[in-house]
């Protein structure tokens, strides 16, 4: 019977030591550490990070490369900050609201100093943070009355 005891804990305790390990290791391969454009350094080659900053002013240019699964188009930008610039290539397609002075994160590798190898891009929702489409502040309780109206007539 202890027999049997003992090989039931130690089962269980294999089998909670995996799951630690798993659920550890998919934490730290979906975690990239966030860093400004300026905050780059030599020591950071190689690693996977978020680089926050603009886009720069320069124009954004596409090249075509041939691949054994076909053409696709790499897209060349930079990102600026604080005078600070990172020359940016990017594989996947570019959000529809990308624009020259825009805020930016590319997700991806610092393959070199001054270079990076995005493989995703994301920008904030224009709206989201134009003072001009912004809803009053009074709306929520205008919403809210609404809400109260239609509910009452049912």
């Amino acid at each position: 019977m202890p027999n049997k005891k003992k090989r039931f804990v130690f089962g269980s305790f294999i089998i909670v030591a995996a799951l630690v390990a798993l659920v550890a290791s998919s934490m730290q391969s979906n975690t990239l550490r966030s860093v400004p454009v300026k905050e780059l350094n030599s020591t950071m080659v190689g690693q996977r990070l978020r680089v926050v900053g603009y886009v720069g002013r320069s124009p954004v240019r596409q090249t075509a490369q041939i691949t054994e699964k076909g053409a696709v188009n790499i897209s060349h930008f930079t990102v600026e900050e604080k005078g600070a610039v990172l020359q940016v290539e990017c594989r996947d397609a570019l959000p529809d609201n990308f624009r020259m002075g825009g805020p930016v994160q590319i997700d991806g590798k610092y393959s070199a100093p001054g270079k990076f190898q995005a493989t995703h891009v994301f920008t904030k929702c224009p709206s989201k943070y134009d003072t001009q489409n912004a809803q009053p502040q009074n709306a929520p309780a205008q919403n809210a009355a609404k809400e109260a109206e239609v509910a009452a007539s049912y």
